[in-house]
């Protein structure tokens, strides 16, 4: 033996010990299920209670109904001498199940309790983490989470937890109960009972792998079908249509296959569930048959302990049924937790619906700021320390009663600006703030802001419950109002129905002028004190670009009004330009002396 011999690695040794990742995130999930749990805790409880209770009634039944067939059959009894057992019999069964149904009533509400809860905290962090997080996220995945995801879950709390516990309680209440009956059955039921789940877990030990593979295919056609459906006017326009039907075709058959992978491992694993226990019971029925021919056993207990076998495995096989559902449930929470890992901001966007800041107080309106400023901002996007810096020690000052211009090439941070503004992103360095008309300081989260992006969202759905997005309790001349302010009046009132009619997807039949001038009534009715536009006149033609700018114009008294532009359209009516060359701000000048 060679005493100098290097010891064994001990990082070797303990990777070796450690569990593997898929291992570590099973136990993560399980964990946060049961965390989950605890929101219904009482109608939980509750479940388990009822279903305790129905087992021990079960007990007594199956014995009111050996002792009522024995007396009937070997005692000579007429029936009219049991009628009182056959009315506590019949009861019991009523008994057993009305517990049932109550117990079954309660895992559902148990359910759709933290179901629906956990659906809001998912949307309300949504919200929380913002449109610049959001943008880095696959729509159509997060939708099918959403959806299909969350409800993967009600299974998990209505079923699986309820059967797991009484898999635990009525088969130990049947065995304790056969022990004092016969001994010989206790000892088979006692050894077979085990094993079933023994080997289920074998069987389905691949079936999570599966699971997860299902849920990505799932998300991966949610997500692609998304992008067909938005996608479709650009490959019908290239020929590409047919080769994005058969896209989905192929991810439509994966999700199948892996989806009738799921169901042969649920099959296999109720088929060993069944051959075991089918085998337990004809053993029972054996040796109970056996001793009743050799007069060593009456008929009353080996009929009891007959009637109890099928029930101890009744609670393995619901279990069996519902296991799968903890699988689905573990492989859909995934990317819901995913979701919850989303960083939110540290501040509350003033696009939010409140009417207030944070601090209670009213947001500030038109005419109570003097200017919006950024002073010395560094931000980047990605965890600290993992992304270059968009904008670098970047200072602007933005006046009120006029129109400051945000000017630069692509890729110079004048988005980022505007999300700074937006409240949508906290610097990392720097203050982004506003002064108001007394001198005070407000943040972003104090003030009323209004944004109209070069693509602004319609609903298809009125013209005024478009603009009511923006402020739910808006009366109609409110409406009006604000539509006057935009100059959208007059193609308003041509619309049959004018603010009832119902636009379609994406506002049509509206134009794009109309949609920014109706985009701009709709922040405009949030009675902003800033005022941000982004591109509002790209992409349009003279003449629908000079009504938009007539409605910008109308806009800028009172507000601290800002656009991101290029066009000579938007500088002719500036104030301030400011302009900004890889993240910084190189040059701030008016209209005049930019020309």
């Amino acid at each position: 033996m060679n005493a100098s011999a290097p010891p064994a690695n001990p990082d070797q040794t303990a990777s070796a010990a450690q569990p593997s990742p898929t291992e570590n995130t099973s136990r993560r999930l399980r964990r946060a299920l049961s965390a989950l749990s605890k929101r219904a805790r009482t109608q939980l409880a509750m479940a388990v209670v009822l279903g305790s209770v129905g087992a021990v009634i079960l007990v007594v039944q199956m014995a009111w109904l050996a002792r009522l067939i024995n007396d009937l059959a070997f005692s000579h009894h007429g029936f009219a001498l049991e009628t009182r057992l056959a009315f506590l019999l019949m009861v019991a069964a009523c008994a057993r199940a009305l517990v049932q149904c109550a117990a079954d009533a309660m895992a559902d509400k148990a359910a759709l309790k933290i179901t629906g809860s956990l659906r809001l905290e998912l949307l309300g962090h949504l919200f929380r983490a913002g449109p610049v997080a959001l943008a880095r996220e696959d729509s159509g995945a997060l939708a099918t989470a959403l959806s299909e995801g969350v409800e993967a879950l009600g299974p998990y709390f209505a079923r699986y937890i309820p059967r797991a516990a009484a898999m635990t309680v009525l088969p130990l209440l049947i065995l304790a109960v056969v022990f004092h009956v016969d001994t010989t059955s206790f000892i088979v039921l006692a050894v077979t009972g085990p094993l079933v789940p023994l080997f289920m877990a074998l069987v389905g030990y691949g079936a999570q792998a599966v699971m997860r593979r299902k849920w990505r295919e799932l998300l991966l056609l949610g997500s692609a079908f998304l992008d067909m459906l938005q996608g479709l006017t650009t490959l019908r326009l290239f020929g590409e249509a047919a080769q994005g039907v058969r896209l989905m075709g192929q991810l439509s058959e994966a999700h199948r296959q892996s989806t009738m992978g799921v169901m042969r491992i649920a099959f296999l694993t109720t088929a060993v569930l069944e051959f075991f226990s089918s085998l337990a019971i004809a053993m029972v029925a054996v040796f109970c048959g056996t001793r009743l021919l050799n007069a060593h056993m009456t008929f009353e207990p080996a009929f009891f302990v007959l009637l109890l076998a099928p029930e101890f495995f009744a609670p393995l096989r619901a279990f069996s049924a519902s296991y799968h559902a903890r699988q689905n449930a573990e492989s859909a929470f995934e990317p819901l937790m995913r979701i919850m890992a989303m960083p939110e901001l540290r501040v509350t966007s003033s696009a939010d619906d409140s009417a207030t800041a944070p601090n209670g107080q009213p947001l500030a309106g038109p005419g109570s700021l003097k200017n919006v400023f950024v002073r010395h901002v560094s931000v980047a996007y990605g965890a600290p320390g993992t992304q270059p810096d968009v904008l670098a020690d970047a200072s602007a000052l933005f006046p009120a009663g006029q129109l400051s211009v945000i000017t630069g090439p692509s890729g110079s941070g004048k988005t980022t600006l505007v999300r700074l503004l937006l409240g949508m992103m906290v610097p990392r360095e720097g203050t982004v703030g506003a002064t108001s008309v007394t001198g005070a300081i407000l943040s972003p989260a104090q003030l009323s802001i209004g944004w109209v992006p070069q693509q602004p969202f319609l609903l298809a759905a009125s013209v005024a419950e478009n603009l009511r997005l923006a402020n739910p309790d808006a009366t109609t001349p409110q409406l009006e109002e604000a539509v006057r302010l935009a100059g959208a009046t007059s193609f308003i009132n041509a619309l049959p129905g004018g603010l009832d009619y119902v636009l379609g997807e994406r506002g049509a039949p509206l134009s794009a002028g109309q949609i920014r001038r109706l985009a701009l009534a709709r922040a405009l009715l949030r009675n902003p004190a800033v005022l941000l536009f982004d591109e509002p006149t790209a992409d349009l033609d003279r003449a629908s670009a000079q009504q938009v700018v007539k409605a910008m114009q109308q806009a800028i008294p009172g507000r601290v009004t800002i656009a991101i532009s290029h066009r000579s359209d938007v500088m002719a009516i500036a104030g301030p330009i400011v302009h900004l060359e890889n993240g910084t701000v190189s040059e701030v000048a008016t209209a005049g002396e930019m020309s």
